[in-house]
């Protein structure tokens, strides 16, 4: 589903008492976007309030503090529930809960305030009050580079001694994913990297490794973190997939810190990428030139054999060359 989609399912899911929000055209009176006038068909001869209308402001940041922002209004009237009543119960449904958009990055809203109003629509016996809530959307982009990579070297490491944590970026979600006290979720990010040091072989990166950990209050997530923090000290290292270790020079950890924006495990990190030779570009269209031809031996040649030597001359008969044998010494009898 879309993101909308998914903020409308989890805003009409909620139990909001009695007597509940108003209907349009049979469904509850939640609207993405303005809603309708209040002399539409949709109405009916019903209650028009409470009603509830939201909509979405998305953008870019870099430095992904938000992702967006999500504004919710409550509509209601004097004589029915009251717009306090409703705006917890949108906090508690749409907080604390990982949104997997189809074709888009998770995503989780943070509470940011509440602000009442008063609207100039009336009803003909009662005036139109509301509160705007708003959210900071917070989005978890993939973080998997290249390998070897320090992010899913974590991922690979909580899945394998952690199967009870969904690792965001690694497992595949569902529409809705909400971590509790023995089921938390993890998000791992690289925050910066610089070259280190250098040897004949290897180029040794030093970086920074952020992970978030989500869980229901703040004794749950110290829980967690404590037990991931202790584990990484005792080992040292961390296994890469390319079986290269990551040294795990500086681990620190304060839970005080947001876990949607800032993250509470910061591991200062040490990995390895192997030099590789110098790529030797492809010869195209090569031609191979004709070894010259060894130069013919001289028609004169002597060569000494025992005490003989042969002297071969051209001969200018039909018999072609010939060939005597002259002794080098000794007696001639012939």
């Amino acid at each position: 589903m879309k993101l909308e989609e998914l903020i409308y399912s989890r805003i009409s899911g909620a139990n909001y008492g009695s007597p509940g929000l108003a209907s349009f055209d049979g469904a509850p009176a939640i609207f993405f976007g303005p809603c309708p006038e209040d002399a539409d068909r949709g109405w009916g001869d019903r209650r028009q309030y409470p009603r509830i209308s939201f909509g979405l402001d998305l953008r870019g940041d870099p430095e992904r503090q938000t992702a967006g922002t999500l504004f919710c209004d409550v509509w209601c009237t004097e004589d029915g529930p009251a717009p306090e009543d409703i705006e917890p119960i949108l906090r508690r449904v749409l907080c604390g809960v990982i949104m997997a958009p189809t074709g888009d990055n998770p995503c989780s809203f943070s509470w940011q305030a509440s602000q009442t109003f008063q609207s100039n629509r009336d009803t003909k016996t009662d005036k139109v009050i509301g509160v705007t809530v708003t959210f900071d959307m917070i989005a978890f982009p993939e973080q998997i580079t290249s390998d070897p990579d320090p992010v899913l070297a974590m991922m690979k490491y909580i899945r394998d001694e952690y199967p009870e944590i969904t690792v965001i970026g690694q497992n595949t979600l569902p529409d809705f994913t909400e971590p509790s006290e023995d089921h938390p979720a993890v998000y791992f990010r690289l925050d910066s990297y610089e070259v280190g040091r250098e040897t004949f072989t290897v180029a040794w990166l030093d970086g920074v490794v952020m992970c978030h950990l989500f869980a229901p209050g703040a004794s749950a997530r110290q829980r967690w973190i404590r037990a991931i923090t202790d584990d990484l000290a005792c080992r040292g290292e961390v296994i890469m997939l390319d079986t290269s270790p990551m040294f795990l020079r500086r681990i620190a950890a304060d839970n005080t810190l947001d876990p949607l924006s800032a993250g509470q495990i910061r591991l200062g990190a040490t990995w390895g990428i192997l030099k590789r030779p110098k790529y030797a570009h492809r010869l195209n269209h090569v031609h191979v030139a004709e070894a010259p031809k060894p130069p013919k031996p001289p028609k004169h040649w002597v060569t000494e054999y025992d005490r003989d030597v042969i002297v071969a001359i051209d001969g200018s008969g039909s018999n072609g060359d010939a060939a005597f044998e002259y002794p080098l010494c000794g007696d001639n009898t012939d």
